[in-house]
């Protein structure tokens, strides 16, 4: 499948609405863990009617690194490859959709593109997603991450933690925040989630 068509540009989207339809005909009836298992099997099902499996061996990339979610490559250029595994959405998938898109809302100069699914070195089902390498001079302070999510329109809770009226932004630490060489702040790699109404 062309990638630069308009269909492909929106699969984001479309994984978003599958993880919500197939949470929505559970219902009731079906367990929270049970919930991510029927997400999983309509996404690979997607993947498979679409022709959306990437092979990394026909990328030009390098093994960097391995965290509590993600495998990333990088392509030697200008962009970073990361394989998740969907470990931090919980029990529920559309956790993971409504981060990526809160991602790009706030931090639009980092974006992650969702390409693709895979599987991992653990064969476990991932999403691909690729985001711009940051060339960074060093790690980001303390301070200017607050001065930066405050601008944002963003209240700390603590120095890694922050808040509005929709959203919580959380692991917000030095090294996953880069200070660029022209100067600027780039959130590689937060956590974001939906805000509980009742706080």
């Amino acid at each position: 499948m062309d990638r630069t068509h308009s269909s492909i540009n929106s699969l984001l989207e479309q994984a978003t609405c599958i993880a919500r339809r197939s949470k929505e005909a559970a219902g009731e009836t079906e367990s929270t863990e049970g919930y991510k298992r029927r997400q999983t099997e309509e996404l690979i099902k997607f993947a498979n009617d679409n022709g959306l499996w990437i092979d990394l061996s026909h990328l030009n990339i390098t093994y960097m690194d391995r965290g509590g979610e993600n495998e990333v490559f990088h392509d030697g250029n200008v962009s970073v490859v990361k394989l998740n595994n969907f470990e931090y959405a919980g029990d529920d998938l559309e956790n993971f959709f409504i981060r990526i898109a809160a991602h790009n809302k706030f931090f639009g100069n980092v974006p992650y593109q969702m390409i693709g699914f895979a599987y991992n070195s653990q064969q476990e089902f991932c999403a691909v997603l690729v985001q711009p390498y940051i060339l960074a001079e060093r790690e980001a302070t303390e301070d200017e991450i607050a001065a930066y999510m405050q601008a944002l329109g963003f209240e700390m809770d603590y120095y890694d933690e922050y808040h509005n009226s929709d959203y919580e932004v959380f692991d917000a630490v030095p090294n996953n925040v880069l200070y660029g060489i022209d100067g600027d702040l780039y959130f590689i790699d937060t956590q974001i989630r939906l805000r509980n109404r009742d706080n």
